[in-house]
């Protein structure tokens, strides 16, 4: 036999006598879920993530319906299909404002 079969042997034959020595608990404990240190400060970050988002979709409004107006009293037919397109991609934003907190919350198991 050689020496690399024989290590091979004796490790493979230790090896299966591990789990025999080790105690094993009879049920590992499921601890809860506790915020760390400092969790508060980011969710004020977040909060302030989520004002600066309303802000946007607020202000992307008003800046489309300017460009759509715009457009439509200078006769420039484009700027007023971007206003138009920034309109409706304002209120598809806000749609998803609105239900995004209840949707992640449901698929996460919160709700």
């Amino acid at each position: 036999m050689s020496l690399t079969l024989a290590l091979t042997d004796h490790t493979l034959r230790w090896m299966s006598t591990l789990p025999a020595q080790i105690p094993l608990p009879a049920q590992i404990p499921n601890p809860g879920a506790t915020a760390p240190p400092g969790a508060d400060k980011i969710t004020q970050v977040i909060g302030y993530v989520k004002w600066g988002a309303g802000a946007a979709i607020v202000l992307g409004f008003f800046a489309g319906v300017a460009m759509f107006a715009g457009g439509r009293i200078a006769d420039h037919h484009r700027f007023g299909r971007m206003g138009a397109i920034t309109i409706f991609a304002s209120v598809g934003s806000a749609f998803l404002y609105a239900i995004g907190y209840v949707l992640l919350s449901t698929i996460a198991g919160n709700a």
